[in-house]
């Protein structure tokens, strides 16, 4: 398993955007994010990533989750005009909290169709926290996801209460198979927490300790191979 290449890194708050991105190239995650408040900073970034197979993506109402329909399908032509190849979105938290499953899965189709008409792998972010409890609700939500067939279903923004839940990626697994994609996001510490989110059907990982589980992976394969 090469970890790096299931490692969506996020920024450490004390680095620069060019020592972000130069950390990125240096353990060659798979994927880093601009700052859709500085639209400059996507070409910028580009060019640092040039010669590498680092995706450059974006977020939209990133961690907040309260913007309308509209107002996000407003940023997502925005996006594809910058021709963002990768999008980390937030479901309206009122809608997911109020279990108003008709507005999640209009949300939900209508950004996946756009996503998919523009070549933009969407990745739509639920907070599953949000649920805990409540399975049906859990379930429901994969359910949707089935249907409206976003690129990635993610459990969290990794700024709420709670992170990633290995039950509940387990769970997205069983319903959403091979038709959607996991993410798991929030409180990945170690490569030992990588490796099992990955078992457990995650295809990316959402981590600011992504050197920690990239070095932590290097460690282990040294162990086994002496």
């Amino acid at each position: 398993m090469a970890v790096e290449k299931y490692i969506d890194y996020i920024d450490d708050p004390n680095d620069t955007y060019e020592e972000y991105l130069e950390k990125a190239k240096k353990y060659n995650f798979r994927c880093v994010f601009f700052s859709e408040k500085e639209p400059e900073t996507y070409g910028r970034g580009l060019e640092i990533l040039k010669g590498t197979d680092i995706i450059l993506a974006g977020a939209i109402d990133f961690p907040e989750g309260v913007m309308s329909l509209e107002e996000k399908m407003k940023e997502f032509e925005k996006m594809a005009a910058m021709g963002v190849p990768e999008v980390d979105y937030v479901l309206n938290q009122k809608a997911v909290e109020s279990r108003d499953y008709d507005a999640i899965e209009k949300e939900m189709k209508t950004v996946a169709k756009f996503c998919k008409s523009n070549n933009i792998k969407d990745k739509a972010i639920v907070e599953m926290c949000k649920l805990d409890g409540d399975e049906e609700a859990k379930k429901k939500v994969c359910e949707i996801a089935l249907k409206a067939k976003p690129a990635y279903l993610k459990t969290s923004t990794g700024r709420s209460w709670k992170g990633a839940d290995l039950n509940d990626v387990k769970l997205m697994k069983h319903i959403l198979g091979n038709e959607v994609k996991i993410k798991a996001a929030g409180g990945i510490h170690n490569y030992e927490e990588a490796k099992a989110f990955i078992e457990a059907g995650a295809s990316a990982l959402g981590a600011s300790a992504g050197i920690a589980i990239v070095e932590g992976e290097r460690a282990w394969k040294g162990t086994v191979s002496k």
